[in-house]
């Protein structure tokens, strides 16, 4: 495949070559023909037909591997054209190419994902979700349902012209607990609302919380908004670079600070020309930049060879023949634990965990977890050796030398990566679901639950309920029963829009503390992911996979490794001879955003500071309360207040209809 610019407004270009059989590469040229002759807007169903003809719906478990490749390339032809990549068939060959045209365009991003998420109203076990949550049921003598919970625009309207509070928030933690004003179970009211985003819904495994923010100003206190705290994305540079995970931050406070501006200077004998001039100004001098940097040395040097003995001391290492005492790890002995991973990698087929009552050393000496424990020791005693044998006593120089070296910067990074497996899996969370619900998006309801997932509640509801939380993967690594601290101090989020989210922007709320509470913008994501790829399609990449395999090796099970989703398409991809990268990047880079919990975040995340400073004490719920309330005021005040004064608020709510929000309208 190639991938070059065309013209100015093309920023990629691919030749669409699965790789199949004789038999269906005939038929695919065939297919390629009829779309050369065939108008755009006619193509998808060209497709759709011939998926239809190949007999997609009565295919056995025992079909060849060769249909199978071939429904899958038409599968995904249609997956791609429908994400906006466009078709260009000559001579028999066929050519995707990706415009920038509309590529951050609200209602185009919407067009790409509407594919899926429509494909979600068709499901019979949705309909039958959506009829019964919008069919009225008795509940304590009244007739109530999913309509209930939607805001009732005329009380709004009343309370702004009679001068009343407009509206009370608060935050309701999602349980399988019943709602005592309507009797719909917390979970499914939270469901319904969320298939009301652009964003096909799909089930999250992890840790997660769920919230509902109501309005008890109202009857049934309806629904402003809702959002959903997932894990961590485990890579994103952006971020660690800021939090200080990776060589580059290391690297970038090992040198002397400046400050660099730039200035146009008029070019001697030029009759008035100009050049721009570079101006760099040292921020400190050599005496205060060299005290900083002994000082930072002897705190980061310390916490990288903790880390890896750390680590190390989190694997179960009695069949791995490796003695903890070890000072000084042998060459021959990584080498053999590379190999031995590579040996049992084959062994990883049909992955299960036991999850009920697991044994822990069984579960540790399963190939799987075996297989994982020798490469992440072969790794972790890698870079120990290349610290034991690093010279120089001095930590400055020590850390110097070891920036300057290949190896050197690979040591620091899995030290690094060692710490931050840790932090990401217990101290920090995303924010994978956050808005609000019409009408109250009228009221700048998005900003006011951005603020709530951040709030004091949240941190305590995630600290109390992880408390005591097995960690399944460092248990299976370590042979025995593993808890994780649970203090949550980090939450990072992305827009789905390149050009921002508004909900985000400007939300720096001053705490009581003397601190913030920020979205910081940390820069913009790669684009990759799999939200635009069918299920169809998932389906049968997954039957190709298994059949290539000999059995699953992508069983969605604790220590096969990180977005099970994302490896499966992208091993998929690779096997019908499409390369990954081009199609996986989905051309709508989002904005990430940060959010520190604590005054001291980075410095608890980097494993400086052991203790964390909220600003209120967690174990006090009244004291939560009392600062969670603090930010319902401030976004009353600040924003809703604003919000009255600044647009014809009360035209807008009268303009809103509640089958807007009805999801039967979709079906």
């Amino acid at each position: 495949m190639k991938n070059s610019k065309i013209a100015d407004s093309t920023v990629a270009i691919e030749e669409y070559v699965p790789d199949l059989s004789e038999k269906y590469q005939t038929r695919f040229t065939a297919l390629v023909e009829k779309l050369e002759s065939t108008l755009p807007h006619n193509r998808n169903f060209l497709l759709e037909e011939e998926l239809k003809r190949i007999g997609i719906e009565s295919i056995s478990e025992c079909a060849d591997i060769d249909l199978f490749k071939y429904m899958a390339s038409i599968s995904l032809l249609k997956d791609l054209s429908l994400q906006g990549w466009q078709f260009r068939a000559e001579s028999g060959k066929l050519y995707l190419f990706m415009n920038e045209d509309n590529l951050d365009d609200k209602a185009h991003i919407r067009y790409r994902l509407s594919a899926e998420r429509n494909a979600q109203f068709k499901t019979e076990s949705v309909k039958r979700f959506i009829i019964r949550m919008e069919t009225q049921r008795l509940f304590k003598g009244e007739q109530v349902s999913i309509k209930n919970l939607i805001g009732n625009k005329d009380v709004l309207i009343q309370n702004i012209r009679k001068g009343s509070k407009v509206c009370d928030p608060y935050i309701q933690l999602v349980t399988q607990d019943k709602d005592e004003l309507t009797g719909i179970e917390l979970s499914d009211i939270w469901r319904y609302f969320r298939y009301t985003w652009a964003i096909p819904y799909k089930t999250m495994p992890g840790r997660n919380l769920f919230y509902l923010v109501r309005d008890r100003a109202q009857k049934y206190h309806p629904i402003m908004g809702i959002f959903a705290l997932g894990n961590s994305v485990l890579n994103l540079s952006v971020r660690d670079e800021d939090i200080g995970w990776t060589v580059e931050a290391i690297k970038k406070n090992m040198q002397q600070k400046v400050d660099v501006s730039f200035c146009e200077q008029e070019v001697a004998g030029t009759d008035g020309g100009k050049i721009k001039a570079k101006i760099v100004k040292t921020l400190e001098t050599d005496e205060e930049y060299a005290i900083r940097i002994q000082n930072y040395s002897n705190k980061i040097m310390p916490l990288l060879i903790q880390n890896i003995d750390a680590a190390i001391g989190d694997i179960y290492t009695r069949d791995l023949g490796y003695h903890r005492n070890t000072k000084y790890p042998k060459a021959e002995y990584i080498e053999e634990l590379i190999n031995q991973a590579i040996e049992l990698e084959a062994l990883s087929i049909n992955n299960k965990n036991n999850e009920k009552n697991p044994n822990w050393i069984e579960e540790t000496q399963k190939p799987l977890f075996k297989k994982k424990r020798a490469t992440e020791l072969a790794k972790l005693l890698k870079a120990k050796k290349t610290f034991v044998e690093a010279p120089y006593e001095d930590n400055t120089k020590k850390l110097q030398f070891l920036l300057s070296k290949d190896e050197g910067r690979q040591a620091i990074t899995t030290a690094l990566i060692a710490n931050r497996k840790c932090k990401i899996g217990s101290n920090m969370m995303d924010i994978i679901v956050c808005g609000s619900i019409p009408p109250y998006n009228e009221l700048l309801g998005g900003k006011l639950v951005s603020i709530l997932a951040c709030s004091p509640t949240v941190i305590r509801d995630y600290t109390h309920r992880y408390a005591q939380q097995v960690s399944e993967i460092a248990s299976r690594m370590r042979g025995q029963r593993v808890v994780r601290d649970s203090r949550l101090v980090y939450l990072g989020t992305t827009s789905l829009y390149a050009i921002g989210s508004s909900q985000y922007n400007r939300i720096k709320v001053p705490l009581q503390n003397g601190s913030k509470l920020e979205y910081k913008k940390m820069g913009i994501t790669e684009g990759f992911g799999t939200v635009y790829f069918s299920n169809e399609t998932s389906s049968m990449f997954s039957r190709i996979l298994e059949i290539i395999d000999g059995g699953k090796k992508i069983n969605h099970v604790f220590g096969e490794g990180t977005s099970p989703r994302f490896r499966m398409i992208s091993r998929g991809l690779k096997a019908i001879g499409i390369r990954a990268d081009a199609f996986l990047k989905h051309y709508s880079p989002r904005i990430v955003y940060s959010i520190n919990l604590a005054s001291n975040t980075n410095e608890f995340l980097l494993g400086i500071d052991q203790d964390v400073e909220y600003g209120f004490d967690i174990e006090d719920n009244q004291d939560v309360q009392a600062h969670t309330q603090y930010l319902i005021d401030y976004w009353y005040n600040r924003w809703l207040e604003m919000r009255l004064k600044s647009v014809d608020i009360e035209k807008r709510l009268d303009a809103f209809d509640i089958m807007e929000v009805l999801l039967s309208t979709k079906c």
